[in-house]
């Protein structure tokens, strides 16, 4: 009987060593594969400005402006859609990554018909930044003629 408590809580002992072992041994390997990150490995997207005014347009004009931006990251930047609040404004956007220290632009159209007075609409650029979503704004005042 003493012989069988002793062979049981010998096995106990072995198992927990074990597993005691196999979770350090897993943990270690987890952190020898995990690759760096780096702040400075990703692609950072800078514009010259975010917001523009048209002033003072006529009803029924389209107006445009390009938003111009720098990849000052150190990996491509890819933007994958820019999107309008409203059918009114249409966001023209580079398709191929822009490499770092290159430029590139948003052109942006906004068609004031059937608009009144002081207008404010938003264009989002999705990306690959650290800032994935970022947002471009055009303001005007739609006036009759």
């Amino acid at each position: 009987m003493k012989y069988l408590f002793f062979s049981g809580f010998f096995l106990l002992l072995l198992i927990g060593m074990t597993v005691s072992c196999n979770t350090k041994t897993n943990e270690t390997n987890q952190n020898a594969t995990a690759p760096e990150q780096t702040e400075n490995s990703s692609p950072e997207i800078s514009f010259e400005k975010t917001v523009h005014d048209f002033g003072k347009i006529i009803k029924g004009e389209r107006v445009a402006y390009s938003f111009r931006f720098t990849n000052s990251g150190n990996s491509p930047l890819v933007i994958s859609a820019v999107r309008s609040g409203c059918g009114c404004t249409v966001g023209d956007y580079p398709k191929d990554p822009v490499k770092p220290g290159n430029e590139g632009k948003i052109a942006v159209v906004f068609n004031s018909a059937g608009r009144n007075g002081f207008q404010s609409e938003s264009v989002r650029v999705l990306n690959n930044s650290s800032e994935s979503a970022l947002t471009l704004r055009i303001t005007a005042e739609v006036i009759e003629q």
